[in-house]
């Protein structure tokens, strides 16, 4: 069995420990560490964090948090409430997408931080406008960059043949003026009006939140229930690549969420982690993240014929930007709720 490891930071010394992330009893010295059951770079708190081994760490970090960390709607609330990544990195936001320009469709980069916001047409357009004079004339669209390249490379061009180019007033360009000519010509777009897409995949949300239900049963019964059949389910899910390999009675999970009875609402502060956990029979985790991003979990296997025995409340909160880590039994925190109005 495990002895207690050494703590250096958010980093554990090599020893024997059981990891319930990956079901093994590591009887060989494995690099351990400190998991945030809520991931720092969402505003998870050191206190509520559990031993993992670094491998499924490594793993999960990357494989099942990182997808819903980078989900628009929770970077925006990472960069609105100033959540830095693990590194340090404060969250940028990008509200890139499509516009249009003259009726055509032009990819726009327009990324703000904190100290600064970069906007900017990523893609160029170059059109030949037709005409009988002889003269070649071109319209282009874009970045500065894009822009400055396009016309550095047709002005060799031209020079090689003995031509010149001209801009829309009849001045030459050379590669010497050619700065100062983007900077003077170059027409804005004021207020451009963006359609942004926004990819959401459901295997995000069920790995992630069989992931947290694991993490949360462990921190609150031990390894008793890292080792229970139900545990084995929430791994499963884990590591699903298909919505079909799915299988978690007794999980209702973002977006699907609408369907929770509306008493479910006492557990959902905005800019708020709550997290909840009944030990009725079965046992529940209920979970909202900023206040909206929910899931309701059984951490029990047991058929629902059996009905609901009520139970005792273990409600933890993070408050949020200050990631105050805090533990309420039921009765203080409808208190701290009424207090708050």
């Amino acid at each position: 069995m495990a002895f207690r490891p050494r703590h250096a930071g958010d980093r554990i010394l090599t020893c024997n420990m059981f990891c319930p992330y990956c079901g093994t009893d590591h009887d060989e010295p494995t690099r351990m560490s400190l998991e945030h059951l809520v991931p720092h770079a969402m505003g998870g708190a050191r206190e509520f964090t559990i031993n993992v081994c670094e491998a499924s760490n490594n793993e999960f970090g990357g494989r099942i948090d990182r997808p819903l960390i980078e989900f628009f709607p929770i970077r925006s609330a990472r960069f609105f409430l100033g959540l830095k990544g693990t590194d340090g990195t404060e969250p940028t936001l990008d509200l890139g997408g499509i516009t249009y320009v003259q009726g055509r469709e032009v990819p726009l980069k327009n990324v703000i931080s904190q100290q600064s916001k970069d906007m900017r047409l990523t893609g160029r357009v170059i059109e030949r406008i037709p005409n009988e004079d002889g003269i070649e004339y071109w319209k282009l669209m874009g970045s500065p960059e894009a822009i400055g390249k396009a016309l550095a490379g047709k002005i060799q061009d031209q020079a090689s043949k003995g031509k010149w180019v001209k801009d829309h007033k009849g001045e030459l360009v050379t590669l010497e003026n050619l700065d100062q000519l983007l900077t003077e010509s170059m027409e804005t777009i004021q207020n451009p009006c963006v359609l942004k897409r926004i990819d959401f995949d459901y295997l995000w949300t069920w790995r992630f939140f069989a992931k947290l239900a694991l993490g949360v049963g462990h921190y609150v019964l031990g390894a008793k229930f890292s080792l229970s059949a139900r545990a084995a389910q929430l791994r499963k899910v884990m590591h699903a690549e298909t919505m079909e390999e799915i299988t978690l009675p007794g999980a209702v999970i973002f977006p699907d969420t609408y369907s929770l009875p509306p008493q479910f609402a006492n557990f959902k502060t905005q800019n708020v982690h709550t997290l909840t956990v009944c030990h009725s029979r079965p046992r529940l985790l209920m979970v909202s993240l900023f206040g909206w991003l929910d899931a309701c979990i059984s951490l029990d296997d047991i058929p629902v014929a059996e009905g609901m025995v009520p139970g005792e409340m273990e409600i933890f909160e993070i408050t949020l930007p200050d990631r105050r880590f805090s533990k309420y039994a039921f009765y203080e925190y409808m208190r701290l709720r009424r207090a708050r109005g």
